[in-house]
């Protein structure tokens, strides 16, 4: 009897093999996860960054051969989207291990694997032309930016493709947030972002303290921010601004009184508080429509609503957004008004006097700031070197305020302690370790 084609039960036979095919290359991804997996419990950095090299880079058998034979059939049945996920979450498995150990330097070695000439070199074999094919694209993928990026490459004298990536903390902060990225990616993220945060403490106390001392800087102490040795005079500006009031009291004393506001008044006290006050004529039309303007518009209809701590915690957040973002995400009138006059440091006061009044807010106003440096990040360093300073100048001063270090100013010469004196030449900077204390937690009412 004749055969007749049967158009459906052709596409039910594509599916079981697409079907068979998608269940293989899963099986084969798992088989490389579970290899980086494993070593990197057991493995030595060096030998785990060879592994990796051999498979990825190389393609050239590895320790575990069931890994080897999975990658070559991703490559067989032309899966390049596949691949790219498998070597990004191998990428992360790795990094997130290493930085959980503060093993950075080993982060940054294996983004270096990518940068070897063997990549780009011609070959005849099938599935290594196809895998460095596949590797040239990922080079220039955002994906691979964002790696490079989240290498953990901050200090300015340490190598790196962008000049963003000595701010890599702010941009692990916006990976963190994004929940669509694999769990690994945002558990690295947030690793690493306290620990290069941590180490650019640390490394500021010991340069200025070292710079401030008559013993002249330690060339063993770099320098971490661009700022040169302008920096010890940023710090003795910064906790000389605060005067007899000190900012920190001042924002405590702030957050106590909200509980007994309803929103509008809440909005008054809180522009008296950062000294953005309305109808003064020494307000500068840009602010005025930059922050006022924008804050007393928002969620005007709950005006009369008393105070609570999401209120507080929203409208916080708005400030940071008003003073740094436009509406289209890209820079406020105001940031690009303070970079044009050089006017930094009094735009960072009003993002620490912001943030002091409420710490869990500090997320906000990073993820902020990461946004800025992707808009900026497409100009060369020298384009934006206002803006650069400008990050230099933000990281000191929340270094400053921070929670585990107190900065603090003290005159050191015979001038009488309470005598003027404007001559910051007169004052050492020193700093020690502070004794936390637990959240303030929103006042009731009384």
């Amino acid at each position: 009897m004749a055969q007749f084609y049967n158009p459906h039960q052709s596409d039910r036979f594509i599916d079981q093999v697409s079907d068979t095919t998608d269940s293989s290359i899963d099986k084969a991804q798992q088989n490389i996860y579970d290899f980086f997996l494993r070593i990197i419990k057991q493995a030595k950095t060096e030998e785990i960054l060879n592994q990796f090299n051999k498979l990825f880079i190389e393609y050239e058998e590895v320790d575990d051969i069931h890994a080897y034979y999975a990658l070559g059939e991703i490559i067989f049945h032309d899966r390049e989207r596949d691949f790219k996920h498998t070597l990004i979450r191998c990428c992360y498995i790795l990094n997130n291990n290493w930085a959980i150990n503060g093993n950075i330097s080993a982060c940054q070695q294996l983004v270096d694997l990518f940068s070897a000439d063997s990549i780009v070199l011609p070959t005849r074999i099938y599935k290594l032309k196809k895998l460095r094919e596949w590797l040239q694209k990922f080079l220039q993928s955002s994906e691979y930016n964002t790696l490079r990026s989240l290498s953990g490459r901050s200090g300015i004298h340490r190598k790196y493709h962008n000049w963003s990536e000595r701010f890599s903390s702010y941009l692990l902060i916006s990976e963190y947030a994004d929940a669509s990225k694999p769990l690994e990616q945002r558990q690295y993220a947030e690793t690493l972002a306290r620990k290069i945060k941590k180490q650019f403490k640390f490394d500021l106390a010991m340069y200025t303290a070292r710079l401030d001392s008559k013993l002249g800087a330690n060339p063993q102490r770099q320098n971490p921010t661009n700022l040169g040795d302008g920096v010890l005079i940023l710090i003795k500006r910064v906790l000389n601004k605060q005067g007899n009031e000190n900012y920190q009291n001042a924002a405590k004393t702030f957050y106590k009184q909200v509980y007994n506001l309803n929103f509008l008044e809440f909005k008054e006290s809180l522009l008296s508080y950062l000294g953005i006050i309305q109808n003064n004529l020494e307000v500068s039309e840009v602010i005025n429509q930059t922050v006022i303007q924008r804050l007393m518009n928002f969620q005007e209809h709950r005006h009369e609503e008393e105070m609570s701590l999401s209120l507080l915690h929203v409208t916080c957040n708005r400030i940071l957004q008003y003073l740094l973002l436009n509406k289209r995400r890209h820079p406020s009138e105001f940031l690009q008004l303070s970079l044009e006059c050089n006017n930094l440091l009094n735009l960072v006061i009003l993002l620490l006097k912001t943030v002091l009044i409420y710490p869990n807010i500090r997320f906000y106003l990073e993820s902020y700031v990461a946004e800025l440096i992707k808009f900026y990040s497409s100009y060369e360093e020298t384009e934006c070197r206002t803006f650069i300073n400008f990050l230099d100048i933000l990281n000191v001063t929340l270094a400053i305020f921070d929670e585990d270090i107190n900065y603090s100013l003290i005159k050191m010469n015979n001038v009488e302690q309470n005598e003027q004196d404007i001559n910051l030449e007169n004052y050492r900077v020193f700093s020690q370790l502070k004794k936390l204390t637990p959240d303030t937690p929103f006042p009731p009412k009384k």
